[in-house]
Protein backbone atom coordinates (compact mmCIF):
# COMPACT_ATOMS: atom_id res chain seq x y z
CA UNK A 1 0.00 0.00 0.00
CA UNK A 2 1.24 3.59 -0.80
CA UNK A 3 1.60 6.50 1.17
CA UNK A 4 -0.61 8.35 -0.44
CA UNK A 5 -3.44 5.39 -0.18
CA UNK A 6 -3.13 4.72 3.46
CA UNK A 7 -2.08 8.75 4.72
CA UNK A 8 -4.24 10.98 2.42
CA UNK A 9 -3.83 14.05 3.98
CA UNK A 10 -0.26 13.19 4.52
CA UNK A 11 0.29 13.08 1.19
CA UNK A 12 -1.35 16.12 0.69
CA UNK A 13 0.51 18.39 3.42
CA UNK A 14 3.90 16.64 2.07
CA UNK A 15 2.93 17.45 -1.88
CA UNK A 16 2.06 21.23 -0.82
CA UNK A 17 5.52 21.21 1.25
CA UNK A 18 7.70 20.12 -1.43
CA UNK A 19 5.52 22.59 -4.11
CA UNK A 20 6.38 25.31 -1.46
CA UNK A 21 10.08 24.49 -1.11
CA UNK A 22 10.35 24.05 -4.58
CA UNK A 23 8.91 27.90 -5.17
CA UNK A 24 10.95 29.15 -2.58
CA UNK A 25 13.99 27.84 -4.42
CA UNK A 26 12.96 28.82 -7.70
CA UNK A 27 12.20 32.49 -6.40
CA UNK A 28 15.57 32.62 -4.62
CA UNK A 29 17.95 31.59 -7.78
CA UNK A 30 16.01 34.65 -9.21
CA UNK A 31 16.78 36.79 -6.11
CA UNK A 32 20.58 35.91 -6.20
CA UNK A 33 20.53 36.37 -10.06
CA UNK A 34 18.93 39.80 -9.88
CA UNK A 35 21.47 40.78 -6.97
CA UNK A 36 24.66 39.45 -9.15
CA UNK A 37 23.01 41.73 -12.43
CA UNK A 38 22.73 44.95 -10.00
CA UNK A 39 26.02 44.17 -8.63
CA UNK A 40 27.80 43.67 -12.07
CA UNK A 41 26.45 46.71 -13.48
CA UNK A 42 27.85 48.38 -10.01
CA UNK A 43 31.45 47.11 -10.38
CA UNK A 44 34.30 48.41 -12.10
CA UNK A 45 34.04 46.84 -15.51
CA UNK A 46 36.79 44.28 -17.46
CA UNK A 47 38.58 47.32 -18.87
CA UNK A 48 41.46 49.00 -18.27
CA UNK A 49 41.23 52.70 -19.06
CA UNK A 50 43.61 55.10 -20.49
CA UNK A 51 43.05 58.80 -19.97
CA UNK A 52 44.25 60.99 -22.13
CA UNK A 53 44.10 65.21 -22.34
CA UNK A 54 43.88 66.82 -25.63
CA UNK A 55 42.69 70.30 -27.03
CA UNK A 56 40.65 70.12 -30.32
CA UNK A 57 40.55 73.10 -32.37
CA UNK A 58 37.18 73.95 -33.95
CA UNK A 59 39.31 76.55 -37.08
CA UNK A 60 35.11 77.38 -38.25
CA UNK A 61 34.35 78.97 -34.95
CA UNK A 62 38.05 79.84 -33.95
CA UNK A 63 37.35 78.19 -30.60
CA UNK A 64 38.92 75.63 -28.28
CA UNK A 65 37.93 72.61 -27.13
CA UNK A 66 39.73 70.78 -24.17
CA UNK A 67 38.71 67.19 -24.06
CA UNK A 68 39.68 64.66 -21.78
CA UNK A 69 39.43 60.98 -22.79
CA UNK A 70 38.86 57.89 -21.12
CA UNK A 71 39.47 54.84 -23.31
CA UNK A 72 39.36 51.58 -22.96
CA UNK A 73 42.48 49.21 -23.61
CA UNK A 74 41.76 46.97 -26.33
CA UNK A 75 43.30 43.55 -25.97
CA UNK A 76 45.17 41.61 -28.34
CA UNK A 77 41.84 39.17 -29.22
CA UNK A 78 39.14 41.67 -29.54
CA UNK A 79 40.36 43.87 -32.48
CA UNK A 80 36.58 43.16 -34.00
CA UNK A 81 35.41 45.10 -30.98
CA UNK A 82 34.16 48.10 -31.40
CA UNK A 83 33.37 50.73 -28.38
CA UNK A 84 30.20 52.91 -28.63
CA UNK A 85 31.21 56.83 -27.68
CA UNK A 86 29.47 58.79 -24.76
CA UNK A 87 29.91 62.43 -24.67
CA UNK A 88 29.80 64.54 -21.51
CA UNK A 89 29.32 68.45 -20.29
CA UNK A 90 30.55 69.53 -17.30
CA UNK A 91 28.08 71.98 -15.39
CA UNK A 92 28.92 75.55 -14.92
CA UNK A 93 32.31 76.36 -13.60
CA UNK A 94 33.56 72.96 -14.21
CA UNK A 95 35.74 71.08 -16.34
CA UNK A 96 37.23 67.90 -17.95
CA UNK A 97 37.26 66.69 -14.68
CA UNK A 98 33.53 67.13 -14.61
CA UNK A 99 31.75 63.54 -14.65
CA UNK A 100 34.79 61.60 -13.44
CA UNK A 101 32.96 58.57 -11.75
CA UNK A 102 30.88 58.15 -14.36
CA UNK A 103 32.66 58.75 -17.23
CA UNK A 104 35.57 55.95 -16.09
CA UNK A 105 33.22 53.66 -14.93
CA UNK A 106 31.46 53.56 -18.35
CA UNK A 107 35.00 53.24 -19.85
CA UNK A 108 35.80 50.14 -17.85
CA UNK A 109 32.82 48.55 -18.87
CA UNK A 110 33.59 49.23 -22.78
CA UNK A 111 32.52 52.90 -24.13
CA UNK A 112 34.61 55.86 -25.11
CA UNK A 113 34.01 58.47 -22.98
CA UNK A 114 34.27 62.54 -24.24
CA UNK A 115 34.77 64.80 -21.11
CA UNK A 116 33.96 68.25 -22.62
CA UNK A 117 35.22 71.65 -21.40
CA UNK A 118 33.35 74.37 -22.04
CA UNK A 119 35.30 77.46 -22.37
CA UNK A 120 33.28 80.70 -21.58
CA UNK A 121 31.29 78.40 -18.83
CA UNK A 122 33.70 76.46 -17.51
CA UNK A 123 36.73 77.10 -14.16
CA UNK A 124 38.15 80.28 -15.75
CA UNK A 125 34.64 82.41 -14.85
CA UNK A 126 35.73 81.57 -11.04
CA UNK A 127 39.05 80.61 -10.42
CA UNK A 128 41.51 83.68 -9.31
CA UNK A 129 38.64 85.65 -7.94
CA UNK A 130 37.15 86.80 -4.91
CA UNK A 131 33.81 85.37 -3.69
CA UNK A 132 31.38 88.27 -4.84
CA UNK A 133 33.51 88.67 -8.19
CA UNK A 134 33.33 85.35 -8.78
CA UNK A 135 29.41 84.59 -8.49
CA UNK A 136 28.43 87.63 -9.96
CA UNK A 137 30.84 86.11 -12.60
CA UNK A 138 29.01 82.67 -12.40
CA UNK A 139 25.32 84.16 -13.03
CA UNK A 140 26.38 85.85 -16.04
CA UNK A 141 27.71 83.12 -18.07
CA UNK A 142 24.81 81.00 -17.02
CA UNK A 143 23.71 82.73 -20.64
CA UNK A 144 21.79 81.62 -23.66
CA UNK A 145 24.42 82.88 -25.63
CA UNK A 146 26.88 80.24 -23.70
CA UNK A 147 24.49 77.38 -24.07
CA UNK A 148 24.83 78.15 -28.24
CA UNK A 149 28.37 77.53 -28.00
CA UNK A 150 28.15 74.44 -25.83
CA UNK A 151 25.91 72.59 -28.24
CA UNK A 152 27.98 74.27 -30.92
CA UNK A 153 30.98 72.27 -28.65
CA UNK A 154 29.00 69.22 -28.84
CA UNK A 155 28.39 69.53 -32.94
CA UNK A 156 32.10 69.61 -33.35
CA UNK A 157 33.28 67.24 -30.91
CA UNK A 158 31.01 64.18 -32.74
CA UNK A 159 32.53 65.91 -36.14
CA UNK A 160 35.84 65.55 -34.59
CA UNK A 161 35.13 62.08 -33.27
CA UNK A 162 33.75 60.84 -36.35
CA UNK A 163 36.71 62.35 -38.39
CA UNK A 164 39.11 60.61 -36.37
CA UNK A 165 37.44 57.41 -36.72
CA UNK A 166 38.04 57.41 -40.30
CA UNK A 167 41.60 58.78 -40.05
CA UNK A 168 42.37 55.67 -37.85
CA UNK A 169 43.26 57.61 -34.81
CA UNK A 170 44.54 55.41 -32.13
CA UNK A 171 41.92 56.52 -29.53
CA UNK A 172 39.12 56.63 -32.54
CA UNK A 173 39.99 53.27 -34.41
CA UNK A 174 38.02 51.51 -32.73
CA UNK A 175 34.86 53.35 -32.17
CA UNK A 176 31.56 53.07 -33.33
CA UNK A 177 30.43 56.31 -34.68
CA UNK A 178 26.83 55.07 -35.28
CA UNK A 179 26.31 54.36 -31.39
CA UNK A 180 26.91 57.98 -29.80
CA UNK A 181 25.14 59.31 -26.54
CA UNK A 182 24.95 62.06 -24.92
CA UNK A 183 24.87 63.34 -21.06
CA UNK A 184 25.56 66.07 -18.70
CA UNK A 185 25.52 68.01 -15.33
CA UNK A 186 23.53 70.99 -14.49
CA UNK A 187 24.27 73.51 -17.24
CA UNK A 188 25.96 69.98 -19.07
CA UNK A 189 22.41 68.79 -18.34
CA UNK A 190 20.80 71.73 -20.73
CA UNK A 191 23.32 71.26 -23.05
CA UNK A 192 22.19 67.93 -23.42
CA UNK A 193 18.32 68.98 -23.43
CA UNK A 194 19.39 71.06 -26.08
CA UNK A 195 21.14 68.41 -28.33
CA UNK A 196 18.28 66.16 -27.74
CA UNK A 197 15.57 67.84 -29.15
CA UNK A 198 14.34 70.46 -26.67
CA UNK A 199 12.85 73.23 -28.62
CA UNK A 200 13.45 76.56 -27.01
CA UNK A 201 10.81 79.05 -25.95
CA UNK A 202 13.78 82.22 -26.28
CA UNK A 203 14.81 81.70 -29.33
CA UNK A 204 11.80 79.98 -31.17
CA UNK A 205 13.17 77.61 -32.66
CA UNK A 206 15.05 74.04 -32.53
CA UNK A 207 18.16 74.73 -29.75
CA UNK A 208 20.68 72.47 -31.67
CA UNK A 209 18.80 69.10 -31.82
CA UNK A 210 22.03 66.60 -33.36
CA UNK A 211 20.58 63.52 -35.15
CA UNK A 212 23.40 61.47 -34.62
CA UNK A 213 23.10 61.61 -30.91
CA UNK A 214 20.97 57.90 -29.86
CA UNK A 215 20.25 57.97 -26.05
CA UNK A 216 20.57 60.64 -23.44
CA UNK A 217 21.44 61.42 -19.64
CA UNK A 218 20.66 64.21 -17.86
CA UNK A 219 21.69 64.69 -14.04
CA UNK A 220 20.15 67.59 -12.42
CA UNK A 221 18.35 68.98 -15.57
CA UNK A 222 15.57 71.81 -15.01
CA UNK A 223 13.05 73.76 -17.21
CA UNK A 224 14.44 77.41 -16.82
CA UNK A 225 11.54 78.67 -18.28
CA UNK A 226 7.86 77.34 -17.89
CA UNK A 227 6.15 78.23 -20.82
CA UNK A 228 5.07 76.12 -23.02
CA UNK A 229 6.61 73.13 -21.43
CA UNK A 230 4.57 70.14 -24.27
CA UNK A 231 5.91 72.17 -26.97
CA UNK A 232 9.45 72.42 -25.29
CA UNK A 233 10.00 69.12 -24.39
CA UNK A 234 7.62 67.06 -26.67
CA UNK A 235 10.62 66.68 -29.67
CA UNK A 236 12.76 64.62 -27.51
CA UNK A 237 11.99 61.65 -29.14
CA UNK A 238 15.13 59.34 -28.73
CA UNK A 239 15.66 57.46 -25.22
CA UNK A 240 16.12 59.93 -21.92
CA UNK A 241 16.83 59.24 -18.39
CA UNK A 242 16.43 62.15 -15.94
CA UNK A 243 18.20 61.95 -12.83
CA UNK A 244 18.13 64.44 -9.70
CA UNK A 245 17.41 64.04 -5.94
CA UNK A 246 15.45 65.95 -3.27
CA UNK A 247 18.19 68.02 -2.11
CA UNK A 248 19.01 69.13 -5.76
CA UNK A 249 17.36 72.79 -5.80
CA UNK A 250 18.67 75.86 -5.78
CA UNK A 251 22.25 76.82 -7.65
CA UNK A 252 23.61 80.58 -6.71
CA UNK A 253 20.02 81.63 -5.97
CA UNK A 254 18.54 81.01 -8.58
CA UNK A 255 15.17 79.96 -7.18
CA UNK A 256 15.06 76.39 -8.97
CA UNK A 257 13.19 73.69 -6.89
CA UNK A 258 13.21 69.81 -7.26
CA UNK A 259 9.70 70.12 -8.72
CA UNK A 260 11.56 71.87 -11.32
CA UNK A 261 14.43 69.46 -12.62
CA UNK A 262 10.97 66.39 -12.64
CA UNK A 263 9.59 69.25 -15.56
CA UNK A 264 11.27 68.02 -18.24
CA UNK A 265 10.43 63.72 -18.08
CA UNK A 266 6.81 64.97 -17.25
CA UNK A 267 6.14 66.83 -20.47
CA UNK A 268 8.48 64.25 -22.72
CA UNK A 269 6.91 61.82 -25.15
CA UNK A 270 6.61 58.28 -23.72
CA UNK A 271 8.82 55.76 -25.28
CA UNK A 272 12.10 54.67 -23.44
CA UNK A 273 12.10 57.86 -20.68
CA UNK A 274 13.18 57.31 -17.52
CA UNK A 275 12.74 59.48 -13.85
CA UNK A 276 15.44 58.69 -11.12
CA UNK A 277 14.94 60.91 -7.62
CA UNK A 278 17.25 59.84 -5.28
CA UNK A 279 16.37 61.14 -1.65
CA UNK A 280 19.04 63.33 0.18
CA UNK A 281 20.84 63.86 -3.32
CA UNK A 282 21.99 67.27 -3.26
CA UNK A 283 23.02 69.11 -6.40
CA UNK A 284 27.13 68.50 -6.47
CA UNK A 285 27.13 64.86 -6.17
CA UNK A 286 25.76 64.48 -9.47
CA UNK A 287 28.57 65.89 -10.74
CA UNK A 288 30.51 63.11 -10.65
CA UNK A 289 33.57 64.40 -9.71
CA UNK A 290 35.54 65.48 -6.25
CA UNK A 291 35.63 68.80 -5.16
CA UNK A 292 38.22 70.65 -3.39
CA UNK A 293 34.86 72.63 -1.05
CA UNK A 294 32.43 70.53 -0.63
CA UNK A 295 28.85 71.58 1.54
CA UNK A 296 28.32 69.01 4.19
CA UNK A 297 28.52 65.16 3.06
CA UNK A 298 25.43 63.62 2.76
CA UNK A 299 24.75 60.41 4.46
CA UNK A 300 23.53 58.49 1.06
CA UNK A 301 26.87 60.09 -0.16
CA UNK A 302 28.38 56.50 -1.98
CA UNK A 303 25.07 54.85 -1.85
CA UNK A 304 24.06 57.59 -4.64
CA UNK A 305 27.26 56.87 -6.21
CA UNK A 306 26.88 53.29 -6.90
CA UNK A 307 23.23 53.84 -7.86
CA UNK A 308 23.75 56.37 -10.49
CA UNK A 309 26.57 54.20 -11.98
CA UNK A 310 24.75 51.29 -12.51
CA UNK A 311 21.42 52.60 -13.60
CA UNK A 312 23.53 54.86 -15.86
CA UNK A 313 25.46 51.61 -17.39
CA UNK A 314 22.60 49.93 -17.61
CA UNK A 315 20.54 52.57 -19.35
CA UNK A 316 23.28 53.09 -22.33
CA UNK A 317 23.78 49.38 -22.49
CA UNK A 318 20.28 49.12 -23.32
CA UNK A 319 20.03 51.99 -25.92
CA UNK A 320 23.71 52.12 -27.34
CA UNK A 321 24.13 48.04 -27.04
CA UNK A 322 20.25 46.90 -27.51
CA UNK A 323 21.18 44.73 -24.27
CA UNK A 324 18.15 43.23 -23.50
CA UNK A 325 18.73 41.70 -20.02
CA UNK A 326 20.03 45.24 -19.49
CA UNK A 327 16.70 46.66 -20.14
CA UNK A 328 14.75 44.07 -18.37
CA UNK A 329 16.80 44.62 -15.01
CA UNK A 330 16.41 48.37 -15.51
CA UNK A 331 12.52 48.41 -16.17
CA UNK A 332 11.21 45.12 -14.02
CA UNK A 333 10.24 47.23 -11.02
CA UNK A 334 10.90 45.76 -7.82
CA UNK A 335 13.61 42.59 -9.34
CA UNK A 336 15.49 44.94 -10.87
CA UNK A 337 16.86 48.38 -10.01
CA UNK A 338 14.14 49.10 -7.96
CA UNK A 339 15.03 46.30 -5.58
CA UNK A 340 18.01 48.58 -4.11
CA UNK A 341 16.39 51.79 -4.01
CA UNK A 342 14.41 53.14 -0.72
CA UNK A 343 10.98 53.56 -0.01
CA UNK A 344 10.94 57.08 -0.58
CA UNK A 345 13.39 57.07 -3.67
CA UNK A 346 11.30 57.97 -7.42
CA UNK A 347 11.91 55.36 -10.03
CA UNK A 348 9.78 56.09 -13.07
CA UNK A 349 9.34 54.62 -16.98
CA UNK A 350 6.96 55.42 -19.53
Amino acid sequence: MTVRKAFPFLWKYLLVVFTSCGLAFVISQRAQASVATASAYEKIGQYTIEKVDENWRDSARERSIPVRLFVPTMSANESSKRFPIILFSHGLGGSTSGGKAWGEHWASHGFIVVHMQHIGSDESVWKGKNGTVAVSDMKSAMSMSNLGLRVGDVHFAIDEIIKRNKEKNQHFVYADITKIGMSGHSFGAQTTLAVSGQISPITRGQSGFDKRIKSAIALSPNARNKSNLDKQFGDIRMPFFSITGTLDGAVLNDKTEVADRILPYKHMPTNDKYLLVLADGDHMIFGGHTLPVRRAVQPREEEILRLVKSATLAFWEATLNANTEAATWLQNGKSGFKAALLPNDIFETK
